[in-house]
């Protein structure tokens, strides 16, 4: 299963977290009602939401666990001359699945009075504009998850990570040798690099550089900066598999097959 694969694939598992969202305003919350102990009630209806969306993003995770697993590699982009890492789907299809969830909430829903029923608070066109929210938020998901431009990217100027909405660079020139250091988790979110500083007196600046949405191990990813800031020489090779191979077995001891 590839990186792109296992992120479409958290698509019905967001349609499945608004569906059981659904299902606990239309059905769990009156059968709470019904029970008539506050404590009790209570604790279900609270044990049925997390489960709401618990359950999906569990399921999610127990289907795409083959590449859940951050690769210590890069893929190569010989036209651009450019090492990538792609959208992570160990974060993209959990992201999607709660963002679907709390799409769900936009369904504004009302006890019918008298009674242990639930209906949608607007009718008409009101709540035709509330599908409509529900449906432009499912649209934006599957943009994002359909994305294919690399989360990140090396090349021969420096290192770029893409956001949502925006990008950063950090240039190797900026950048002084010896970092950044090896991250203490393999689950770290984010490097720590030091910039040169400002004046020559000056201390160094640290900067931190959010990573944990690429799909690329991160102990790799910062062998790999402290490798590019301490050799000038080899960013111009960058974007080739040769020197991909080379950089594999500099900093994890495995070259490129």
């Amino acid at each position: 299963m590839t990186p792109r694969t296992a992120r479409l694939l958290a698509l019905p598992f967001a349609l499945a977290a608004i569906a059981l969202r659904l299902g606990i305003e239309f059905w769990l919350k009156p059968l709470t009602w019904r029970m008539g102990i506050d404590a009790v009630s209570l604790l279900v209806f609270v044990a049925g939401t997390a489960g709401s969306i618990l359950l999906p993003v569990a399921g999610y995770r127990l289907f795409t666990r083959a590449v859940r697993r951050r690769p210590a590699t890069f893929r190569v982009e010989p036209a651009g001359r450019r090492f990538t890492a792609p959208t992570a789907p160990a974060w993209a299809g959990p992201w999607s699945i709660i963002v679907a969830w709390l799409a769900g909430g936009l369904l504004l829903t009302e006890r019918v009075p008298g009674e242990d029923r639930v209906r949608f608070f607007e009718t008409g066109a009101a709540l035709v504009w509330n599908v409509l929210a529900v449906v432009a938020v499912l649209v934006f998901v599957a943009l994002a998850l359909l994305d294919g431009r690399p989360r990140l990217t090396l090349d021969e100027a420096g290192i770029t990570v893409r956001g949502l909405v925006r990008r950063r660079t950090v240039r190797w020139d900026r950048l002084l040798p010896g970092g950044p250091p090896a991250p203490a988790r393999k689950a770290a979110a984010t490097l720590v690099l030091s910039e040169q500083p400002s004046t020559p007196a000056g201390r160094p600046v640290p900067r931190s550089l959010a990573v944990g949405r690429a799909h690329v191990d991160v102990v790799f990813l910062a062998g790999s900066v402290r490798h590019y800031v301490a050799h000038p020489e080899r960013r111009s090779a960058i974007g080739t598999a040769p020197e991909l191979a080379s950089l594999r077995a500099t900093v994890s001891g495995t070259p490129d097959a």
